[in-house]
């Protein structure tokens, strides 16, 4: 769960960065859900890369 919330929270500040600087939603829900979901799978990501 700690995770999740982490995720959200970081996924949530990429998108908001993003939105300031650029001011395109395609940018910025795609910057938002690759956060989000490296956050989330990052443990899985890296055991097999390691």
């Amino acid at each position: 769960m700690t995770r999740f919330l982490i995720g959200l929270v970081l996924g949530g500040c990429g998108s908001a960065i993003t939105w300031a600087a650029s001011h395109n939603t395609g940018w910025t829900v795609a910057i938002g859900l690759v956060v989000a979901v490296l956050v989330w799978f990052g443990e899985f990501i890296l055991d097999d890369l390691i």
